[in-house]
């Protein structure tokens, strides 16, 4: 249905938002023959091509090309490029468009999260978009912001359909290390010289953090250790367990939260993970602290597409109850996806050993104050997800969870 706007006169950018959200050609072409500027930002960053983008409206995308829309326009806020937003959406149709018209952005890498529209269409699943882009020599050379190529990141999620995708134009290790490194170069921060004590100390726990993570999956006595040497860092020479460090930018608790336990799931890291967890919020950590990189998402979030439900539990000790609701149902700027989107599109997603995992999180979530009709930016909600579910009892068992009475 169009939205109404007044000719001759120039509508506010609202209203070309609201046409382009729901794919209103002829109602947005006519906006723009009355003046409207087609490449205005709105208040929250977005023009009309990157919201016709993220919707998946290929003819709309199609009509802001001949009228003069620029595609190398990004999000005011986040950074990405309407091809970013068209790789969430997985339309082929528009994202093959906009690389018809700008075809230098099939590798384009969005500086706040790593991902090029290849990483994107991994990352939401996306078979038939990933399968067009890898065929047209989408590079799998280039990592996320944690470091994954393609086919790490189709891995991560135990998505074996997108892996067989990938796997015969997958790029050596060497070239995706090589890569990552001009990656993290490029995204380092600027430290004042009076901060650089401080960030250094920042840097340091983020460190030990990580590398007792990685070492505890080949060696248990790492667990202790790394206990000691976080210990050391806030206790003795003070670290500050809420500002950003490492690579990324990430406070200790989103740091702590990122990645999984193993596959299958390792006991020491799982142990060291939750032990770290309860420390840090101990010692005053935040988990309403966003991080900088790769999604500008608080712990809730982060901790939700990893299925740490028992460290979603210990944050909920350190949140009143309308403070935990909020960060469930927040709605970051990387995606739109809240805590619980993120939770439904795993588990569709899935192996069978970790479904349940991610259902028994869906439950929580929703049993405190998450809600499944929250759109994302693509305008699917956390219900629509679980429709959508391949697998006729993942689809059922998911919306048991999401449908109130």
């Amino acid at each position: 249905m169009s939205v109404d706007i007044q000719l001759p006169a120039v509508s506010a950018v609202a209203d070309a938002i609201a046409l382009a959200k729901a794919g209103d050609t002829a109602g947005l072409s006519a906006w723009i023959s009355a003046g409207g500027d087609i490449d205005r930002h709105d208040a929250d960053g977005w023009t009309p091509l990157l919201w016709a983008c993220v919707r998946g409206h290929a003819d709309t995308v199609a009509m802001l090309r001949a009228r003069g829309a620029n595609p190398a326009l990004p999000h005011a806020r986040s950074g990405a490029l309407p091809i970013h937003m068209a790789g969430h959406s997985g339309d082929v149709a528009t994202t093959t468009g906009l690389l018809d018209w700008e075809p230098s952005h099939l590798d384009a890498v969005w500086d706040l999260n790593g991902h090029t529209v290849l990483l994107q269409a991994v990352f939401y699943g996306h078979l038939d978009l990933a399968r067009a882009l890898v065929a047209r020599g989408a590079s799998t050379s280039i990592t996320t912001a944690r470091g994954l190529g393609a086919m790490e990141f189709a891995a991560q999620f135990q998505n074996a359909a997108l892996m067989d995708v990938i796997r015969p134009y997958d790029s050596p290790a060497a070239a995706k290390a090589a890569y990552y490194e001009s990656y993290l170069r490029r995204i380092a921060p600027s430290v004042p010289l009076s901060q650089r004590r401080a960030q250094a100390l920042a840097d340091r726990l983020s460190t030990a953090i990580s590398a007792g993570l990685h070492d505890a999956a080949s060696r248990p006595e790492a667990v202790a250790g790394t206990l000691a040497a976080v210990a050391a860092l806030v206790e003795r020479d003070g670290a500050d367990v809420n500002r950003l460090g490492g690579p990324l930018q990430q406070p200790p608790l989103i740091v702590t939260v990122t990645g999984n336990n193993g596959l299958p799931p390792v006991e020491a890291v799982a142990q060291l993970r939750l032990s770290l967890a309860w420390y840090l919020l101990a010692h005053g950590a935040d988990p309403t602290r966003h991080e900088q990189h790769p999604m500008g998402a608080q712990t809730i979030i982060r901790a939700a597409v990893f299925n740490h439900l028992d460290i979603l539990k210990a944050c909920a000790e350190h949140l009143e109850a309308p403070q935990l609701a909020d960060a469930i149902n927040e709605i970051p700027v990387v995606n739109g996806l809240t805590a619980l989107h993120d939770t439904v599109l795993r588990a569709t997603m899935a192996a069978p050993d970790h479904f349940e995992g991610y259902l028994a999180q869906a439950q929580w979530f929703m049993d405190h104050g998450g809600r499944s009709d929250i759109e994302d930016f693509a305008g699917v909600t956390q219900r629509a997800i679980a429709e959508r579910a391949a697998d006729r009892r993942v689809r059922a068992r998911l919306l048991e969870v999401l449908v109130r009475a």
